[in-house]
């Protein structure tokens, strides 16, 4: 009984021995890394939750600290045709559609070698699949570009008149230069013809904005200046178009004649220059 207990207790600190055994560091004991009771130590490691992240041109798989430089250091600088440059060049095409700037390009490239090893993402040990769940905002950058200086700016703005405006100016218009208001045909037709002459003459407004450090603890002061330019008058345009309607002339002449028909009886005196 005593040297069966022994042999219990030296398989008992065995086990204890193999169990803090872990060659490759993976915090996997060995005796649980073996395939089978003929196998021998797997140096690739196992874990049971994520697949071996897959390269071009490698068999078996990859370690995720081997996969961060590959992308940069040998993917991008392989020669044009090869497994490990396509490889590359697909997934930098990939980040260009989804708006990522280059300066991004290594950081997703380590996200998704992580995204392959993190159980519960769906990977198939691709890296290439993260860019199917990335959130393209998350690697947005402020634009590039001066944070001090001067900048100009130019706002142009077109006036576009609708039936209800374009009727209330051309019938102001027919009534002091043709004496009668607008008919439906006429008004559709001044809206149209002033749309287009206001869309030759915008409103334009022009600004330049200088920003400076600060002093005296403000961090930057900015000023800006502006100058707009006055654009279509349509008050005008009204008046010129109604003159130009063939009723124009014979109610000039009326309105003249009438004038100085009303000045004759007002002042008898005026009758010879009337006459004149």
């Amino acid at each position: 009984m005593v040297k069966q207990h022994a042999r219990t207790k030296r398989r008992t600190c065995g086990e204890e021995l193999m169990a803090v055994k872990d060659e490759n560091n993976n915090g996997v004991p060995d005796y649980l890394e073996k395939p089978s009771s003929t196998s021998g130590f797997n140096p690739t490691g196992f874990n049971p939750r994520t697949p071996a992240i897959q390269l071009p041109g490698i068999q078996g798989g990859v370690a995720a600290t081997e996969a961060y430089g590959w992308f940069r250091l040998v993917a991008a600088k392989a020669p044009k045709g090869t497994p490990a440059r396509g490889y590359y060049d697909d997934f930098v095409k990939n980040l260009t559609a989804l708006g990522i700037p280059k300066s991004k390009w290594n950081s997703v490239w380590r996200d998704a070698v992580d995204w392959t090893q993190t159980p519960g993402s769906g990977s198939n040990g691709r890296p290439s699949g993260f860019l199917a769940a990335l959130d393209p905002s998350d690697y947005a950058t402020a634009g590039s570009g001066k944070k001090y200086g001067t900048t100009k700016a130019e706002q142009t703005t077109v006036t576009e008149y609708s039936t209800s405006s374009a009727a209330s100016d051309i019938t102001a218009g027919f009534k002091s230069e043709l004496g009668r208001e607008a008919g439906a045909n006429e008004i559709l037709a001044y809206q149209k013809a002033v749309n287009q002459a206001a869309k030759k003459e915008p409103s334009v407004y022009a600004s330049t904005t200088t920003t400076a450090p600060g002093t005296g603890g403000v961090i930057s002061t900015s000023k800006t200046g502006g100058v707009s330019k006055t654009g279509f008058d349509p008050t005008r345009f009204a008046v010129e178009y109604a003159r130009s309607n063939p009723d124009y002339a014979e109610n000039f002449a009326v309105k003249n004649f009438l004038k100085l028909v009303d000045q004759a009886l007002s002042d008898p005196n005026r009758i010879g220059l009337v006459v004149e």
